[in-house]
């Protein structure tokens, strides 16, 4: 990541640190935090890990929107997290269909934003443990699933999430961030079936969002639909042609459908838009070796 780049906790795009709220959903910015070093990129196989390639993924966490906003270009979705060391909550209940009263009502909205803020800060045990307790007093609060499920995710406990998840969709079906939050926790599970139709739903709710494209074109690969894969590529590439990234995911499944000389293409556009990224000798190389 550019230096003085910022991680927005609501949409998980790569923004500059300078600002005040995120080009892309409009939030302020809390998190402060960078995102993992890019990994190389193996070419002896296509790797799909868990919805990322050479480190680009996308996370949409702690947000309570029904909708997505447009994507302006020049941003990056990139995936966060932190590992949990501590145990949230001993209340481990499934979300329900029960209504809060009043004062559990308001008890569910401080827990919520004790859990946010507690997650801005980096303090993600805290933020488990005041998410839980807001899931327990409303289990029909879509906010604090969403949240809760979210933190599970990049806690690495993505089984654990699915279940307050798939309540925040039961309860609005119509949340571009909560079909794609859950199709992520079963991207992260390599359930590669629910996460593309969790994707897809998502897409038809936001069909601008490049990261929903991309994030679908990755589960897509994976399930071995190869075709629809390089159509989900070309659409994501369309709507954020700057993203070198795509571009390499996207040579390494030309070359899947046996289209070397169109991955070629790919990988030099990748080397116009990154000359001088980490991995690009390797590029270099492997393309060199495709023209051979």
């Amino acid at each position: 990541m550019a230096v003085g780049a910022v991680i927005c906790a609501a949409c998980g795009a790569k923004v500059k640190g300078s600002r005040v709220k995120c080009l892309r959903c409009g939030e302020p910015l809390v998190a402060r935090q960078d995102a993992p070093d890019p990994r190389p990129i193996p070419w002896t196989t296509i790797g799909i890990v868990i919805g990322c390639v050479a480190g680009v993924g996308v996370a949409v966490a702690l947000t309570g929107r029904s909708a997505a906003p447009p994507v302006p270009a020049g941003t990056t979705p990139t995936a966060v997290g932190a590992p949990r060391t501590a145990n949230a909550t001993s209340s481990r209940a499934v979300p329900g269909s029960n209504t809060a009263e009043p004062n559990q009502a308001n008890a569910a909205v401080s827990n919520l934003i004790a859990g946010q803020q507690a997650y801005a800060a980096g303090n993600v045990d805290a933020s488990l443990q005041q998410l839980q307790a807001a899931v327990d007093a409303n289990p029909n609060d879509v906010r604090a699933l969403n949240d809760l499920g979210q933190v599970l995710v990049r806690t690495g406990r993505a089984r654990e999430a699915v279940p307050y998840l798939d309540k925040a969709v039961s309860l609005k079906p119509d949340s571009w961030a909560y079909q794609f939050n859950r199709a992520r926790a079963h991207a992260q599970l390599e359930e590669w079936g629910p996460a593309v139709e969790g994707y897809r739903a998502a897409a038809q709710l936001f069909p601008d969002d490049y990261a929903t494209q991309y994030n679908l074109a990755k589960a897509l690969q994976a399930s071995g639909n190869i075709s629809a894969a390089l159509t989900a590529y070309e659409k994501a590439i369309e709507l954020a042609p700057g993203q070198s990234d795509f571009q390499l995911s996207y040579g390494l499944a030309l070359e899947a459908a046996q289209r070397p000389q169109d991955a070629a293409a790919a990988y030099r556009r990748y080397l116009e838009l990154e000359p001088s990224a980490p991995q690009a000798e390797k590029v270099r190389a492997h393309l060199a070796g495709l023209k051979s």
